[in-house]
């Protein structure tokens, strides 16, 4: 598949295997690369490094290994800058390239470097959590955390390639798989009922790494993934902030729980607060919510947000980008498979239903 941006525009290649023939698309996509180097965590090294250096080498690649923390800790300050003095020792130039293998942290910072190292050098997404295959590893967006928020020091960096190869998900661990998950409800949400039908039908099969099951999946989040970026790729139409569904209230309360909540499992939180609000809108059948809730718990999502404070909520959302006017604008479904809306909504109601939700 191809995400198309003009001359930015790059392939995203979905197979099973697909790990062995890396080095081979790295050469025939970028045929001037001269040094690599590849961001990863050990973890993820130990597991599934010596397929990716082997192949890397078969196509004469000599690729260098720096190693960052698991999860978010990666998506720092100290972390990018550590990660920018390490290429300066390789002798990192504008030709050099950036692999990102690992999870959406590891793609993020990887992508943020690449961005600002010499003001950009090649990145290769490999995503090895099935949030990263079905979101993360596409559309350009890069960044790292600031104590006060998620995200809030970023770029566009778009890859010259996304090497998506779903075997690398049987390795994960149960939680991992379900908070990817949750990106894939995401989708079905704002998208494809036909996907959200296929996640309700195979749900245990995907929960237990399906080979066949979840490359269909991934492929089908990639064609969302790639429409909505392909429309808005710098998110300044408002198009592109439907894939924000679930995030706003997800990322606040990802941000309170860190490190204890994985980012999928907030953004399932986020969603079911989300729905709540769009249904005594009238936005969305209160079935189609339900539905969707009972999805999520099926996948063994928790969906009610933790014992947290009204301030500390409140404070968090408040950071939020999409925060225009003093108001909180939240992407909110209307049904299941159909185009969700962005709207602003006021301190009283967000304060309202944390209420309802047993916010006090």
């Amino acid at each position: 598949m191809t995400v198309r941006l003009g001359v930015r525009s790059y392939p995203v290649y979905v197979a099973l295997g697909l790990i062995s023939g890396v080095g081979s698309l790295i050469a025939e996509r970028l045929p001037s690369a001269a040094k690599c180097a590849i961001v990863t965590s050990e973890n993820i090294w130990g597991i599934h490094g010596r397929a990716l250096a082997k192949s890397l080498e078969a196509a004469g690649f000599e690729a260098d290994i720096v190693h960052v923390p698991d999860g978010e800790k990666a998506k720092s300050w100290s972390e990018a800058a550590r990660l920018i003095g390490e290429l300066l020792d390789l002798g990192f130039d504008r030709r050099s390239t950036l692999i990102a293998f690992g999870g959406g942290a590891v793609g993020d910072l990887a992508g943020f470097v690449a961005a600002i190292y010499l003001r950009g050098i090649n990145l290769v997404q490999i995503p090895t959590t099935l949030l990263a295959h079905v979101d993360s590893a596409i559309g350009g967006k890069a960044a790292v955390n600031h104590p006060k928020g998620k995200n809030l020091i970023g770029a566009f960096k778009q890859p010259g390639l996304v090497v998506s190869d779903p075997e690398l998900l049987a390795s994960l661990p149960e939680r991992e798989m379900r908070s990817g998950l949750a990106e894939v409800v995401k989708y079905g949400v704002i998208a494809d009922s036909k996907l959200f039908k296929n996640v309700e039908e195979k749900g245990d099969a995907l929960r237990d790494a399906e080979p066949d099951a979840l490359t269909e999946v991934v492929r089908r989040c990639v064609v969302i993934k790639a429409r909505y970026v392909e429309e808005d790729e710098r998110d300044l139409e408002g198009i592109r902030a439907a894939l924000n569904y679930g995030h706003t209230m997800g990322h606040a309360v990802e941000t309170l729980m860190a490190p204890r909540m994985r980012h999928g499992e907030a953004v399932a939180i986020g969603m079911e607060f989300a729905g709540r609000i769009s249904a005594g809108l009238g936005l969305m059948e209160e079935g189609e919510l339900e539905r969707q809730r009972g999805l999520l718990a099926s996948l063994g999502l928790e969906t009610g947000i933790p014992e947290l404070k009204l301030g500390d909520i409140l404070d968090a959302l408040s950071r939020d980008k999409k925060v225009e006017g003093g108001s909180v604008r939240f992407v909110l479904p209307t049904g299941i498979g159909t185009a969700p809306v962005l709207r602003p909504i006021d301190k009283d109601l967000i304060v309202q239903e944390l209420g309802r939700a047993g916010v006090g």
